[in-house]
């Protein structure tokens, strides 16, 4: 059986998701939406599918399976829900909506429906990721104690421009803290099982005439009572490949990069580089998610994991804004 795939945004967001779709066994992009038409026709040409005119038009053909949402943060909630009313499988990006209500409901709708609705969390199925959870699984470095997140990266100006909803915070939600590191604190969830708890922190905009933060600092209290600082800066020059995790653990340590195939790990009193090999995130997340469609296994994460995510951003937001620790909303 193919799963037929609707693209709803033709964006560069979608570009990575439609190719590991295209290279699946038993999947397929057959149809795709967007207000711009040359994007739409961009990608329809490029995976020989059909254009649609309307989100109402794409959902009404008997070969959609499953609803891609890669719109602006603000659109991602309404669009996916109006899929699962019409009894699709959604996948939606990230934060995939801007409340952790609106998450948590768009998982329950899809619960009732009986569809799958996943947010795409690709760090998850990164190699190195699934490594250290390895790692962290087989007590090698023992009980988590302290994680520190470096979220440092050097965006140009265009960033902003390119797609100007990021820059508007009622479109966009937030800055570098939920357009970035909202990734990171998902695999320290992931690789660790710790949740976050409460957060003190404080975030600016200081490089950017944009309305949402590009730097941030903020500190968390860990589920088993350890720290995890975070430090974020979407301009930080000459910045390449700096986003980092680091994992301490009661007798040892894990340093997770963001890019390459190699994680370091001291254990035992001593350092070792471990190449991690695989396929690309994206080639496995798509592959762990059709199989929950096909009802033969979970999705690489689920809606509860977007909400903890979410609630974890918005957290460090409110922390900031009230000058004082809060709880983190789950």
């Amino acid at each position: 059986m193919t799963i037929g795939w609707a693209v709803v945004g033709c964006g560069w967001a979608a570009g990575d998701m439609c190719r590991a779709v295209a290279a699946a066994d038993g999947a397929r992009v057959v149809a795709v939406y967007d207000r711009d038409e040359a994007r739409a026709d961009a990608f329809s040409e490029a995976y020989e599918a059909t254009r649609a005119g309307s989100l109402d038009a794409m959902l009404e053909r008997a070969d959609v399976d499953v609803v891609y949402v890669a719109l602006p943060h603000a659109l991602l909630a309404p669009t996916a829900a109006r899929a699962i009313e019409a009894g699709r499988h959604v996948l939606v990006e990230k934060p995939m909506a801007l409340a952790v209500s609106a998450v948590r409901s768009l998982g329950q709708a899809a619960s009732e429906r009986g569809v799958v609705a996943s947010p795409v969390l690709e760090l998850r199925t990164q190699p190195t990721v699934e490594a250290a959870r390895t790692l962290v699984r087989d007590d090698v470095i023992g009980d988590v104690k302290a994680v520190r997140i470096r979220t440092v990266i050097d965006k140009p100006q265009s960033y902003w421009s390119a797609a100007p909803w990021r820059a508007r915070r009622e479109d966009a939600g937030g800055g570098v803290v939920l357009m970035n590191a909202i990734h990171q604190l998902d695999v320290v969830r992931y690789v660790t099982g710790q949740e976050l708890t409460s957060v003190v922190a404080d975030v600016a905009t200081l490089q950017a005439s944009v309305e949402v933060e590009d730097t941030a600092a903020a500190v968390f209290r860990l589920s088993n009572g350890g720290l995890l600082s975070l430090t974020a800066a979407a301009h930080s020059s000459g910045a390449a490949d700096e986003e980092q995790i680091e994992i301490d653990g009661s007798h040892g340590r894990i340093d997770l990069p963001s890019a390459g195939d190699t994680i370091r790990v001291h254990a035992e009193g001593a350092w070792s580089h471990r190449v991690c090999d695989g396929p690309h995130a994206y080639a496995t997340y798509v592959r762990r998610y059709l199989a929950a469609v096909r009802g033969e296994g979970a999705p690489p994460a689920t809606a509860l994991d977007a909400a903890a995510a979410l609630g974890a951003v918005l957290a460090v937001y409110r922390a900031a804004a009230e000058g004082r620790r809060v709880d983190v909303e789950r």
